[in-house]
């Protein structure tokens, strides 16, 4: 027997057990034939993860022979699989009045009181009301998920241990395992266990969808979808997993693939929140803002309160005009939210557009003064300052954003009071979430050798917790041990790799003089992330930075296509790359439109003028141009020295 045939034989026996013992306390009762067929074919159709044909099948075995207590309680079970707790609970209350025994079905009712967020009420059934053994494993692993939901991550851990202590063959119990790990930033020991899952059960939904999520973050999006559609090959309708796979399809770039998947989502789920969020997504970027509007107000519930659509609200009322809205949204996801620099940079733009210029500045500057700020959010910084008439300021910032290169990532700012992340490690040395906040601020005051230290321990007993691993690649790093720095990225990266941990490898291995295995990182996570803004720009600044402007222009017109043509910065590259080239024409055309877009920026001013200058038949302009930068960064040498070159040549 196969390992996949034993396993449905094992299900078998474990659906009918459970069944016979769910309705073991009612006398005996010969079911109507008809029924009897009905609850057949579901039961064929639940063991091949046909949820919705089981449904039917149950419903009509209902109809045959309402007093049939089996029926009722596969339904209860089809319907929590389907996440529909309302028609769950009426199933158990009535098969509880068909004399089905509390023991045999009090895991089913903490399941669905655990969807309908009733947490309280499902943990104290779970733990004090009658539940049979052969529903340990079961009710241990919904505990398990509720005390997560609690923030009771010490409780939820040895629930989720009793479950597997029950049964160590269980897929779900792995599966739900692997959710608690991935909470506590354990990802490598969340792979392992849905793995685990995996092997156990083929064929189990939940973990192939876990496990594209997990490997959408571990390689990249590309590298996701296949778990994807293999579990939409077992259960086509299954509403998680659709959901997965759309919006992973969507960053990707493949938006007609995305809307065959909204379309197969709404015609199972017409009000499906994600759906609408994905359709306000595409076409926001097709710049349908109005669209993009009335689809994100037919969102309700929770899903709403998520940083997802609140920040593409934002972004849609900022395109619109409508500057107030957008800062009180902003506003808020910033304050609940204090690490998205998305939209502290959206707060910051909007506060500008808005005449708040010191309000934009006091949002931004934590960004804009890291060593890893983006040439965008430099460019903004000057924009800014100069709005603000602090123009010394200003240049300072466009003096930094005038060449674009990798700069490595800086340790994140952790906003946690000091003495209080120091007691946090002292008490749990071993445990990631306790030291990663006190590791950050330890980086960030400099204090390198206890930073170290404490960096290697954690790692030493968190060896599949990347951030862990990136951190102490920060400390290493900062201790002038590139080699050990580079090793710790290098272990994250197999765990996740994140465009932070991106910058990072890219210094490092520049750093180091292997740029062979800089540019390997690069094209490996573009590879895997090809509709990724920062991952093209990153591809193409790396060729820039080289000289290789042939291998950089087709980078730069794919992140062009995608973000479009306002970017100064981007189109001063392009002239950069075409200048190099000797196409002089197309530098020139470049050129033009970054500095009709942005005439105040000095890198775009200084490559105008350098690319006048190359043509040798607009000196005029290229003197005015390359002067005009000289007096915004009188200290740069090689806009003087460009200057001084314009200055000697004759004007054609």
């Amino acid at each position: 027997m196969t390992h996949r045939s034993s396993f449905r034989a094992k299900c078998q026996i474990g659906l009918a057990l459970l069944l016979l013992s769910a309705a073991g306390s009612v006398a005996a009762k010969t079911p109507d034939p008809d029924a009897r067929e009905a609850f057949d074919g579901a039961m064929a159709q639940f063991r091949q993860s046909d949820l919705r044909a089981a449904r039917v099948s149950l419903m009509n075995a209902i109809d045959d022979d309402p007093d049939w207590a089996e029926p009722h309680v596969l339904l209860a079970q089809v319907s929590l699989e389907l996440f529909d707790a309302i028609t769950a609970r009426s199933e158990i209350d009535r098969a509880l009045r068909l004399g089905v025994k509390p023991e045999r079905i009090n895991h089913l009712m903490g399941h669905a009181l655990w969807l309908q967020g009733e947490n309280e009420a499902a943990s104290n059934l779970l733990t004090k009301g009658p539940i049979g053994a052969p529903f340990l494993t079961y009710a241990n692993r919904i505990l398990g998920r509720v005390r997560m939901d609690m923030g009771d991550f010490t409780g939820a851990g040895k629930a989720l241990d009793q479950a597997l202590e029950n049964d160590r063959d269980d897929s779900m119990a792995w599966t739900d395992l692997a959710r608690y790990r991935f909470a506590l930033a354990d990802q490598g020991g969340a792979i392992a266990a849905v793995e685990e899952a995996v092997k156990l059960n083929p064929n189990n939904v939940r973990a192939l969808e876990l496990r594209g999520q997990l490997v959408r973050s571990q390689f990249g999006l590309v590298a996701a979808l296949p778990w994807f559609e293999r579990a939409l090959q077992i259960n086509p309708g299954d509403i998680p997993a659709l959901e997965e796979y759309a919006t992973t399809l969507g960053e990707a770039g493949r938006h007609a693939a995305m809307l065959e998947q909204i379309r197969k989502l709404v015609a199972i789920d017409g009000v499906n929140p994600k759906a609408f969020y994905m359709q306000a997504v595409i076409a926001a970027r097709a710049r349908d803002y109005p669209l993009a509007r009335r689809l994100l107000q037919r969102i309700n519930g929770p899903f709403a309160e998520r940083a997802g659509p609140q920040l593409l609200s934002a972004v849609v009322e900022y395109e619109l005009g409508n500057w107030h809205r957008a800062i009180d949204a902003l506003d808020s996801l910033v304050e609940t939210r204090p690490y998205d620099d998305q939209a502290r940079v959206l707060l910051a733009r909007t506060r500008y557009r808005s005449g708040e210029y010191l309000d934009a500045w006091d949002t931004l500057a934590p960004l804009a003064n890291r060593s890893d700020a983006s040439q965008y959010v430099l460019h903004l910084a000057a924009k800014i300052l100069q709005a603000a008439d602090r123009r010394e300021d200003a240049v300072a910032y466009m003096d930094r954003a005038a060449f674009p290169s990798a700069r490595p990532a800086a340790v994140l700012n952790e906003r946690s009071p000091f003495s209080a992340a120091a007691d946090d490690a002292s008490r749990n040395p071993n445990s990631a979430p306790d030291v990663l906040p006190y590791l950050r601020l330890l980086l960030a005051r400099g204090e390198t050798g206890p930073a170290r230290a404490a960096a290697l321990r954690l790692a030493e007993g968190n060896g599949s917790v990347p951030d862990a691993q990136v951190l102490l690649g920060d400390a290493e790093r900062a201790a002038g041990n590139q080699t050990a720095a580079l090793a710790a990225f290098e272990r994250a990266r197999a765990i996740r790799f994140t465009e932070p941990l991106l910058l990072r490898m890219v210094a490092g291995y520049r750093g180091a003089g292997n740029d062979d295995a800089a540019r390997k990182a690069l094209t490996e996570f573009a590879a895997f992330n090809p509709s990724s803004p920062s991952a093209m720009r990153l591809v193409a600044y790396d060729f820039l930075d080289r000289g290789e402007w042939g291998n950089a222009i087709p980078w730069l017109l794919r992140l062009r296509s995608r973000i479009g043509f306002n970017d100064a910065i981007l189109n001063a590259n392009l002239a950069r790359a075409y200048s190099g080239l000797g196409r002089h024409s197309d530098a020139k055309r470049e050129a033009a439109l970054a500095y009709t877009i942005d005439p105040a920026n000095l890198m775009v001013t200084h490559v105008y003028g350098q690319v006048l200058l190359a043509t040798g038949k607009d000196i005029k302009h290229a003197r005015s141009l390359l002067r005009k930068a000289n007096k915004m960064a009188p200290t740069r040498a090689d806009i003087r020295k460009d200057y001084e070159t314009a200055l000697k040549k004759k004007a054609g």
